[in-house]
């Protein structure tokens, strides 16, 4: 049945077009509950969203998908394939993989970890792997930032919030860690991180969007990236019909809300090929993720809590707060925040670290002295769904393991900085007592 009570309309498979892809006649409006795309083209036939092999031949500007309308069809392939991603139960296959870390230190006795994000996986499970992971830990610091949503492990409570910066005119990000129970237990808090977590919820569909009705700019970008018309239409076709799956499923109000994250997009994308076409699903993947890229240029600051004032909130929480991957928005380090230190190393900009550690001790020399973090960053759906081709960036990280703590230079800089991991580890905690 759907939202409005009547049936929903059932795929009719043929050998030919084995996921009811070409059961559509028409394609529907990108937000209209219920509706897909239409057919395929016949080249592209049997691949999904019509897409297979199917490589651009000019850069002429796309056309833009034709007004969308009349009766459509999710199939049921497109049903588990939705439900399957959605879902934060996780299968024997998962829970193994939850509890096998991907590499082991059998001396460390530190165990840091201010950043990773558990996303679905059981705090129960990430215990267990660390144990694994760490054996001979005797001190440890590990705590969850999930995105925009308060988690607790032991002692810890942490969240990693995207917030405004007005003097940088600039979306950033803070890592907030504190005693369990005192995030939770603030209902002003909460309000301000709750503001930012649907932004996300509302970024993917903005994505899904734009795919059905690309404007001229983004027409104009597509072209430019050589992206034919064809996989287009195909681009339009699976993120209408994935958003009408999500306006069906009403999964934004349950708890799968936590999976409608940008990645949905390409996830299904990928679903729906089933390991045919590699070359044909990295195309439609790489188109996604230039949509997404336009989508995040053009953020809305209303959506967010300015920095300084979630800062203040926090402190008044006995809370640390730190910046991360801060090659990614520079400004912010001359915006003197009142962060306790920032991550001189994480994995997506590992270039930096020792003219980060530099900079930190001579800011430090000004104000409260900063502290040097590295951060994992570890996403542990990249390290339970192993198959899936949009977690392989992610497969090298491990929550606990940062490399650049025992490398030459950067080792010698943290040292000439009067910087170590043992001395963030205990000088933070030290702070969030």
């Amino acid at each position: 049945m759907t939202a409005d009570g009547k049936d929903r309309p059932r795929a009719r498979a043929s050998p030919e077009d084995p996921g009811g892809l070409a059961a559509a006649s028409a394609r529907p409006p990108c937000g209209a509950a219920g509706s897909v795309p239409g057919p395929p083209s016949a080249a592209g036939r049997g691949a999904p969203g019509g897409a297979a092999k199917m490589k651009p031949t000019s850069v002429s500007r796309p056309a833009r998908p034709a007004p969308l309308g009349g009766t459509v069809v999710i199939s049921p392939d497109d049903w588990e394939i939705f439900r399957r991603l959605t879902s934060t139960k996780l299968t024997a296959e998962e829970r193994r993989a939850a509890v096998r870390p991907s590499m082991r230190d059998a001396k460390e006795k530190c165990l840091f970890a201010p950043h990773f994000h558990p996303e679905w996986v059981p705090m129960d499970l990430l215990d267990e792997r660390l144990a694994k992971a760490f054996p001979a830990a005797t001190e440890r610091f590990a705590v969850p930032t999930q995105h925009n949503v308060i988690t607790s492990m032991g002692p810890w409570s942490g969240v990693e919030v995207d917030v405004w910066s007005r003097p940088c005119g600039m979306k950033i990000q803070l890592l907030v860690h504190a005693r369990a129970g005192r995030l939770e237990g603030s209902a002003t808090f909460r309000s301000m991180v709750e503001r930012t977590f649907r932004y996300r919820e509302l970024q993917l569909l903005e994505i899904l969007e734009l795919a059905a009705r690309p404007d001229d700019g983004t027409l104009a970008e597509l072209a430019k990236s050589g992206f034919g018309e064809g996989e287009l239409q195909s681009a339009a076709r699976l993120c209408a019909r994935l958003k009408a799956m999500i306006d069906i499923s009403g999964v934004a109000s349950g708890p799968g809300v936590a999976m409608l994250k940008n990645r949905l997009a390409t996830d299904y994308i990928e679903g729906k090929f089933q390991g045919r076409d590699p070359a044909g699903l990295e195309r439609q993947l790489s188109l996604v993720n230039l949509l997404k890229s336009r989508v995040k240029a053009r953020l809305d600051p209303a959506r967010f809590q300015e920095a300084d004032e979630l800062i203040e909130e926090a402190r008044g929480l006995g809370a640390g707060v730190v910046v991360p991957h801060p090659p990614r928005f520079w400004p912010a380090l001359l915006a003197e925040l009142d962060a306790d230190g920032w991550e001189v190393w994480n994995p997506s900009t590992p270039s930096h670290a020792v003219f980060l550690t530099q900079c930190l001790a001579r800011r430090g020399k000004i104000r409260r002295p900063l502290l040097a973090f590295m951060g994992d960053d570890t996403h542990m759906s990249s390290k339970i769904r192993l198959h899936m081709v949009s977690d392989k960036g992610g497969g090298d990280r491990e929550i606990g393991f940062q490399p650049a703590w025992k490398d030459p230079a950067t080792t010698a800089a943290l040292k000439a900085a009067g910087q170590s991991r043992r001395r963030t580890m205990e000088e933070y905690q030290a702070r969030l007592a």
